[in-house]
């Protein structure tokens, strides 16, 4: 009779690999992060889509918490029925969460279209804003929406742009410093500044007008600098929603 042939090592360590490359296929199958701003997700009764999300202190004359912000999230709804889908509270259906904490929705009597209770008649869509309090240090949420027919719940994973003034100022300035120091090393200085100055995706200063707020800022104190910053960011629509 012959013996079974034993499995070389060779041959156990290539079924090794392909056990641990399904494991890591599986488990990234398992963890999906989500779906991301500007994607549109649906099912057969309406289509949700988040636009934009901003972590902002101060709405008009609502200013957030001592060591709290507003994060405000504008998002479009469509009924994709073939009737009215009446006085919805689509906030019972959005839920946002980070770690394991929860947030509850803070409504903001002068923040127009928050879409707490809405009428969407047949194939009607509209957009609207829902906000939270959060805690001004955390700028990643996780959102939850789930939708009211089919109870399918979809992740939005959102990644805030802040929009608070102080921190565009502190940005702006840093950069500007950057700049001054880099025109005192000679081959530095005779390279012109060629790009934005950016914060977290946003171009806070564009290229061409980093030299002109450079200038208007040059030989004064920095809270005279954070003045002309501050009216340079408000004029160009920085820190106000969108």
């Amino acid at each position: 009779m012959n013996k079974p042939k034993k499995m070389s090592c060779t041959y156990k360590l290539y079924i090794s690999l392909i056990t641990i490359l399904i494991i890591i296929v599986v488990a990234n199958s398992a963890c999906s992060s989500g779906l991301s701003i500007g994607n549109r997700t649906s099912d057969t009764a309406h289509a949700f889509l988040v636009q934009s999300a901003q972590i902002i202190d101060e709405i008009d004359e609502a200013t957030a918490p001592e060591g709290e912000a507003y994060l405000v999230i504008k998002y479009k709804i469509e009924n994709l029925q073939n009737l009215s889908d009446s006085h919805r509270q689509w906030t019972d259906n959005i839920t946002l969460e980070e770690g394991e904490e929860y947030y509850d929705p803070t409504f903001i009597e002068s923040m127009e279209n928050q879409l707490w209770e809405i009428n969407l008649l047949e194939g009607e869509e509209k957009t609207g804003r829902i906000a939270f309090t959060v805690p001004e240090e955390i700028f990643d949420f996780k959102l939850t929406l789930t939708f009211p027919v089919s109870e399918t719940e979809v992740i939005y994973q959102l990644y805030a742009i802040d929009e608070r003034l102080s921190i565009n100022v502190d940005w702006v300035l840093a950069r500007l410093k950057e700049i001054a120091n880099n025109k005192k090393i000679p081959l530095i200085g005779l390279v012109p500044n060629g790009s934005p100055i950016m914060y977290q995706g946003i171009a806070l200063v564009p290229t061409g007008e980093v030299p002109q707020l450079f200038e208007d800022t040059k030989g004064v104190s920095d809270d005279e600098k954070r003045l002309v910053i501050e009216d340079y960011l408000i004029a160009h629509g920085h820190c106000v929603l969108e």
